[in-house]
């Protein structure tokens, strides 16, 4: 055999195992292969069935937010002045509404439409639009009451369901509607009370999460998560309702007969410091806003200042009185006009030659020349400080929405002029609450109770939450506070604010008048009329202040708001059961000769 023919042999012996080998080795690659598509297509086929499971369970599953019921807004003998009703909005599945039969009879969109409208009040044709088609959500009616979903429930309807949300009623009406504000039609607090406490009131809302059926029912054995609602607290008001009412219909009566723009009346209990009564003119209705102008929503019993004028006399009296610089009987020639050493001239309000006058008939016949001629005893920083420490230039500390501190400027930046005009109620400014509160103060033998509109805060459970009461301030001394008070006693008796009597009691107060300041373009536009007072003067419980803006028939504060002032008080005396005077004032002399 030849070389060439060993080799082939030699070849064909060789390639036979080899070929079997790589063969074998094909053969469980594929079948490997094949394992690994099987595997990754179970596998792939498991998770897209979880993910469409999950899909579909995620569109069946509904989250509702179940809306925390909003607090009520009580006065302080429980009449609801703010409270929350619930209202339904009626929603169908159009889908559903194509099923309905009546008596096994197939009727439809149409059907259903006949069926709702006796109930919802309103023609079948208007309905019907509403209620055909395929949409498994659609709005029907909005604003029912629970008798009309209940007469929509028991027609049984299919695919019609409803919404529960709740709309906020003011019972009340205008009472006190200034003070309790009230909420947009999407439920944010705009004004009063409601933006004040807005936190307090709304509560948290909780939300349930359930599986929804073919016909929008809840499956009550699927997922089903609820998480409770937190209620909102309610409020319990310092104000008398019936001594409020009588108020702003007291106040609106003069706020018209003199023509006024605005008008006020704020009544305080000395010793406590609670509110019972905060009337502003013109009123708003809290269910009917958009009836008055913006101005008018809040209350410019907080919100507006002016220029008090001669109640802030009062707190000259105090502080030369604390300072032991006059006394009540101390002589003065008071005259018409008084030039002061910087060439400032001053007078009075009418024309007179020269006066001999007590410091107490200078407070009884209001006089700015004379108050001049006591003040200046004090300095300008005693003026600035009296004045801060009786609350001129610093809010109440209620918290009422845009509530003004007023305008004290500081007595280094006083001019020329300021430092004597301020001695009677000039070149300064202050609300009504801030006038109310100086006469309280001097009452209340020279301590300061700081005011209060809210008694306590009421759990969803029904219990209340005394809110605590401010802490009190010394002003000036009991002796100087009592004297101030005889002598503004006397302004009453024989002096400006002799319309402010009360029958049967003893009243002592202050008349105030005063130009006010113009809306635009700087100086002055009309005046501001008012007064304040406490009464019964030897025991003082309630003190009352009255103020008309810009009254056009008759301006002075003796004139325009004493006599209202002598209404009210009088009212309130006897709604409150306060006792009448039994004894007579001491009152110290006016004149000398």
């Amino acid at each position: 055999m030849g070389p060439a023919k060993s080799r082939l042999k030699k070849k064909r012996k060789s390639t036979g195992p080899n070929l079997r080998l790589r063969m074998g080795f094909i053969a469980a690659v594929s079948i490997l292969a094949l394992l690994i598509t099987t595997v990754r297509l179970v596998s792939i086929q498991g998770m897209d069935s979880m993910q469409l499971a999950e899909k579909a369970l995620s569109n069946r599953l509904v989250t509702k937010t179940l809306p925390a019921d909003r607090g009520q807004i009580l006065a302080s003998d429980g009449t609801v002045l703010a409270d929350s009703v619930s209202r339904y909005q009626l929603v169908v599945d159009q889908q559903n509404v194509a099923q309905y039969k009546v008596d096994g009879k197939l009727v439809g969109a149409w059907g259903a439409a006949e069926a709702l409208a006796k109930p919802l009040n309103t023609d079948p044709g208007l309905l019907y639009p509403k209620l055909v088609g395929d949409k498994r959500w659609n709005p029907v009616a909005k604003g029912l009451t629970s008798e009309t979903w209940r007469a929509v429930q028991k027609l049984e309807v299919l695919g019609v369901s409803a919404e529960q949300y709740a709309v906020r009623s003011y019972p009340a009406g205008g009472v006190a509607g200034n003070l309790v504000g009230f909420l947009s039609s999407d439920g944010t607090a705009q004004a009063g009370l409601e933006m004040a406490y807005d936190d307090e009131l709304s509560g948290t809302d909780g939300q349930q999460q359930y599986e929804r059926g073919a016909r929008g029912e809840i499956i009550p054995l699927g997922d089903n998560n609820i998480k409770d609602a937190v209620d909102g607290q309610g409020l319990q008001t310092t104000i008398d309702p019936d001594l409020q009412y009588y108020a702003q219909q007291a106040i609106e009566e003069q706020r018209k007969k003199h023509k006024a723009e605005s008008a006020s009346i704020v009544i305080k209990e000395v010793k406590t410091g609670r509110i019972i009564t905060a009337a502003d003119a013109p009123t708003v209705d809290p269910n009917s806003p958009g009836k008055v102008d913006g101005d008018d929503r809040g209350s410019r019993i907080f919100t507006d200042v002016f220029e008090p004028g001669s109640t802030a006399k009062m707190v000259t009296a105090a502080a030369l009185l604390d300072q032991g610089l006059v006394t009540p009987e101390q002589e003065f020639t008071v005259p018409d006009k008084w030039k002061a050493p910087n060439d400032e001239e001053f007078r009075d309000s009418s024309p007179h030659p020269d006066e001999k006058l007590t410091f107490a008939g200078i407070l009884a016949q209001s006089s700015n020349t004379g108050t001049i001629l006591a003040g200046q005893k004090l300095t300008e920083e005693q003026r600035y400080e009296y004045m801060k420490k009786f609350g001129f230039g610093s809010t109440s500390g209620i918290g009422f929405p845009a509530e003004t501190a007023g305008i004290v400027h500081p007595y280094k930046d006083w001019d020329g002029r300021t430092k004597y005009t301020v001695m009677f109620g000039q070149g300064m400014a202050a609300n009504a609450l801030q006038t109310t509160d100086v006469i309280s103060t001097i009452a209340n033998g020279g301590v300061h109770v700081p005011s209060r509109l809210v008694d306590g805060m009421i759990s969803p459970q029904g219990r209340t939450l005394s809110t605590p009461a401010g802490e009190k301030q010394r002003v000036v001394s009991e002796k100087a506070a009592d004297k101030t008070l005889r002598m503004l006693e006397g302004v009453v008796a024989e002096g400006t604010g002799k319309s402010a009597q009360v029958s049967g009691y003893r009243v002592a107060g202050k008349t105030g008048t005063a130009q006010a300041p113009a809306a635009e373009g700087g100086g002055y536009d009309g005046y501001t009329a008012s007064f304040v007072g406490v009464l019964p003067a030897e025991d003082p419980q309630l003190a009352i202040s009255v103020t008309l803006q810009r009254p056009r028939k008759g301006y002075y504060g003796g004139q325009a708001a004493a006599p209202v002032f002598s209404d009210v008080a009088g009212f309130a005396m006897r709604h409150l059961k306060i006792p009448p005077s039994t004894e007579k004032p001491e009152l110290p002399a006016r004149e000398w000769k």
